[in-house]
């Protein structure tokens, strides 16, 4: 995490209140919303982006094909900028023999991850097995929940930066690599396990009895009225949590939210839920441009051990 990042994330924790971290400090936690890819027009899309300008075919006279060039290398730096999620049934992947004293249940290498409908095989380039650290009776269920055909992976990914696609001979199919920086493993809506980044959440989740709390932190740009107006929206943010914790009740972390633009923005995510950033980005829609030119306010998205009293937010 950059030192950048670090600021972003701590700033959105109340003044004197101790500064618990916020991501595990061996594997960073995401910093930016991630795209997801859920159709093979998604992918299709993504690889014409990835394209090498070498393999252009072009038309047109020597300007328009430089002009071509250019528009397609921005379109390149764009795509290996961003930061991707994809949903995999479970059903088609086998699993390594469970690692008792390691408490380690991980993938078969080589890992191929068949995406959109199978139009598209992602292969993990770093952490190849996708592992996670759990107990043998949470193991048990995953395997339960696989032959029930209702287990799913989310992975959260970079690409190389010389990532391009494979494809087969009618270029309808698509192998990528990809680096992965967290995923998790559902039971349908229920989250059994994590690795990655994702594998510092709470030892308490919301369905263990964790309250769940929203703090607005002081702008780390722009005038001081915009956490006002942040905090204005603080009971619609909350409902945006409430929902994310029946999708994940671990979930944690930070958004940053820059305001002042024609829409609101999500310029750094520790939190690594899209629907969440989305959510929270249609919350602050309404705010008009802050006064003094733009903002950014972090907002903490945490859960509290039960029994710790709630604060009343002053705006």
């Amino acid at each position: 995490m950059t030192s950048t990042l670090a600021a972003l994330l701590l700033a959105a924790v109340p003044a004197g209140k101790p500064t618990a971290p916020i991501v595990s400090a061996a594997a960073p936690a995401p910093d930016r919303p991630a795209v997801r890819l859920a159709t093979a027009e998604d992918l299709a899309r993504l690889c014409a982006a990835l394209q090498p300008p070498e393999r252009l075919r072009g038309g047109g006279d020597a300007v328009e094909r430089g002009e071509a060039e250019t528009k397609h290398d921005e379109a390149r730096d764009a795509a290996l900028t961003e930061r991707y999620e994809v949903i995999v049934p479970a059903s088609g992947l086998a699993f390594a023999p469970y690692d008792g004293p390691e408490r380690r249940l991980a993938l078969s290498e080589p890992v191929q991850l068949a995406v959109a409908d199978g139009t598209a095989r992602l292969w993990p380039t770093e952490e190849r097995a996708l592992p996670v650290e759990i107990e043998a009776a949470v193991a048990r269920k995953m395997l339960e929940a696989q032959r029930a055909g209702t287990l799913s992976l989310a992975l959260t990914f970079d690409l190389p930066d010389d990532a391009t696609c494979g494809s087969g001979a009618r270029g309808k199919k698509f192998t990528l690599p990809v680096e992965p920086v967290s995923w998790r493993w559902s039971d349908g809506a229920s989250v059994l396990a994590r690795g990655g980044a994702a594998t510092d959440r709470p030892l308490l989740t919301a369905a263990q009895g964790a309250r769940p709390k929203v703090d607005v932190g002081e702008p780390i740009a722009g005038p001081a009225e915009a956490k006002k107006a942040v905090l204005a929206r603080s009971a619609d943010l909350e409902a945006c949590y409430a929902e994310a914790l029946k999708r994940d009740p671990g979930i944690d972390g930070v958004l940053v939210a820059d305001l002042g633009g024609q829409r609101p923005a999500i310029s750094a995510d520790s939190v690594g839920d899209a629907d969440l950033a989305a959510c929270v980005q249609r919350v602050l829609a309404p705010l008009a441009p802050a006064k003094g030119g733009k903002g950014a306010v972090p907002i903490r998205f945490e859960l509290a051990p039960p029994g710790v009293a709630k604060e009343t937010k002053k705006p």
